[in-house]
């Protein structure tokens, strides 16, 4: 059958037995990046979510999607776990029949999980920017093309995913040996090579230049004439994550051209799959993190610079004595240099933070003023 241009045609078409075990391909790589990285997205996205709620009251469309994005990149990142249980990094020709199958069960989930995380994260950054760009303006109104563009792309993907065959049991039940001459599937589910690569691809090389257009849309807030140093190192941080972001995306794509979609030199996900797949969960851990870092880090900042300034900024006392007719001399005590944030009458005072957020110093601890973020 190779040769046919089916990738049951490709299973075995080459001898990749002696290829050495790539690093990506241990289970305690796996289980370990996975793992890790869906902590820091649960914890990051759970500071987020304290400051919107709890602290600034502000909550946005922007938390939403980021919430949806969490749990579905969570249902992905967990998939690959198990995946790695049922022959995920080995030879598919090493796996029976069950193990093969309970292989591709788990990953139909995280590819469905990941056609809608991956979008929903871009949604959230792209509505989390239209609340600091001014309503009208042309990166505003830019924002909201994309919104559109990346929804109607993520839902395309997400059924084709979700549905790739009809019946959907048919992706992970119908393996080499057995008749597809009746199979209904396409896209993902399709048994044509250049079909099945195209879909792999497309989505990779479509998803990877969505990444860069969305954190090209967050530069220009460095250059805003009333930002000040912290903001733009903020900003800086920021576009860093971002970076790692697009990293893990051009990383997918090109292991998804090298091997073509797992389909070069033979027919075998399971070992070939592991660094598009890991990569994929990363982009998306990575991108939950970045979309927080811009909502917590400055009230976070400004909380604690006013704590240690409770604790390690003291009043300086001065001690004068003056005379008086009644050659009487009295200690008169003047205190200066009052703490961060209020006056020598101790009267509350408007303290500049980070991330263009204005805060007001009171005796009961920080206030917002205005948070263009939440607004």
């Amino acid at each position: 059958m190779a040769g046919d241009g089916t990738l049951i045609g490709l299973i075995g078409a080459a001898d990749n037995f002696a290829e050495p075990t790539p690093f990506i391909n241990r289970r305690e790589t796996i289980l370990g990046l996975c793992i890790t990285f869906m902590v820091l997205s649960w914890i990051f996205v759970g500071l987020r979510l304290s400051v919107r709620l709890f602290w600034v009251k502000a909550p946005g469309w922007d938390d939403l999607f980021v919430v949806l994005s969490l749990l579905t990149m969570s249902v992905g990142l967990g998939s690959i776990c198990v995946a790695t249980k049922y022959g995920l990094g080995h030879h598919l020709l090493h796996l029976d029949f069950d193990l093969a199958s309970a292989f591709l069960h788990s990953f139909y989930v995280f590819n469905g999980s990941y056609a809608m995380s991956t979008a929903l994260i871009k949604i959230s950054l792209l509505l989390q920017y239209m609340r600091v760009y001014e309503r009208g303006t042309r990166l505003y109104n830019l924002c909201r093309r994309f919104i559109v563009i990346i929804a109607l792309w993520g839902a395309a993907y997400s059924v084709i995913a979700w549905v790739p065959c009809v019946p959907v049991s048919d992706y992970w039940t119908v393996l080499y040996g057995q008749d597809i001459s009746g199979l209904r599937c396409y896209g993902y589910g399709s048994q044509s090579v250049r079909e099945f690569k195209a879909v792999y691809e497309s989505h990779a090389a479509v998803n990877m230049v969505l990444d860069l257009v969305v954190m090209a849309l967050a530069v220009p807030m460095y250059f805003e004439p009333g930002a000040t140093g912290r903001t733009r190192l903020g900003l800086v941080g920021i576009l860093t994550m971002g970076s790692i972001v697009n990293i893990f995306s051009i990383w997918r794509f090109a292991a998804t051209v090298k091997t073509g979609a797992a389909t070069y030199p033979t027919f075998d996900p399971t070992w070939y799959g592991p660094s598009p797949i890991v990569m994929a969960g990363l982009e998306t851990a990575s991108a939950c993190i970045c979309a927080s870092i811009p909502v917590f880090w400055a009230p976070l900042l400004a909380s604690a610079s006013h704590l240690l300034g409770q604790i390690f900024v003291t009043k300086e006392v001065h001690v004068t004595t003056q005379h008086f007719d009644s050659s009487e001399a009295v200690n008169v005590v003047e205190m200066r240099g009052a703490p961060r944030g209020y006056n020598e009458d101790n009267e509350k005072c408007v303290v500049r933070s980070a991330s263009r957020l204005d805060w007001v110093s009171t005796e009961d601890g920080l206030q917002q003023s205005c948070d263009p973020w939440s607004k």
